[in-house]
């Protein structure tokens, strides 16, 4: 899996600050005094923007291409319907040398791995089988696993980021889409690093010891999944 922010909003800070002081007082003048204001000076505007109505966030854009990710991530991904998406096509491209994504929590204490992968060539050599008996993409596909990989292009405004980010970072969310999510916020802090305290209204790690512990004491997945839904309800306070 690999996340590159290919595309942001050039001179974020200062178009947050012009978005929030228009709607007090809107005249050229504004940009090129904001245009002066010293760091310590932007950041005391941020404090605030950060803390106050979300609106002015919307100037602020993010385009994120996420490489080899599976399907199953990327129909999660979407569902978050106020981004932008553009996705590898399945339906007029040849997947006959497809590559799966293994999930880092599958376990192989039965079959084993290399039964996985045989299965997985057995699909591979019927896909093939298809296409060859004139079959177009679109239907062959509907033998293609779910864990298959694939590309994305995804944008998002830093108000909707920041959305995505409270609710998909914590442990009730699919280990893959919940790596996603941190790289992108990665990705945006080395170019913005003031945007934290947009997207965590707490220090970003404050709950990972509990869904930690959650994690490794409790085997039962209900109870377990009750703790981090508390623990998820706390992080967007």
């Amino acid at each position: 899996m690999k996340v590159t922010l290919v595309n942001y909003t050039n001179d974020a800070a200062r178009i947050l600050i012009l978005a929030k002081s228009t709607r007090l007082d809107m005249h050229s003048s504004i940009f090129e005094k904001i245009l002066r204001m010293t760091n310590d000076e932007l950041n005391t505007e941020l404090d605030y923007i950060a803390n106050t109505i979300p609106s002015s966030w919307e100037f602020c854009h993010y385009t994120f291409l996420v490489e080899d990710v599976s399907r199953n991530c990327t129909h999660q991904m979407v569902r978050t319907r106020t981004g932008s998406y553009a996705e590898q096509s399945m339906r007029v491209t040849d997947q006959s040398d497809f590559e799966f994504v293994y999930p880092k929590n599958l376990k192989y204490k039965l079959t084993g791995e290399s039964n996985i992968e045989n299965t997985l060539q057995v699909i591979k050599d019927n896909y093939k089988t298809l296409i060859k008996n004139g079959i177009q993409p679109e239907d062959a596909r509907s033998i293609l696993p779910g864990n298959i990989s694939t590309n994305i292009l995804c944008g998002y405004n830093l108000r909707n980021f920041a959305q995505l980010v409270q609710s998909r970072t914590g442990g009730r969310t699919q280990r893959e889409y919940q790596s996603v999510v941190n790289e992108m916020v990665d990705e945006v802090l080395k170019v913005h690093p003031w945007a934290e305290k947009f997207l965590f209204k707490k220090q970003r790690d404050y709950f990972a010891e509990i869904e930690a512990f959650a994690l490794k004491e409790f085997k039962d997945i209900k109870k377990r999944g009750e703790l981090l839904k508390i623990v998820d309800k706390m992080r967007q306070q």
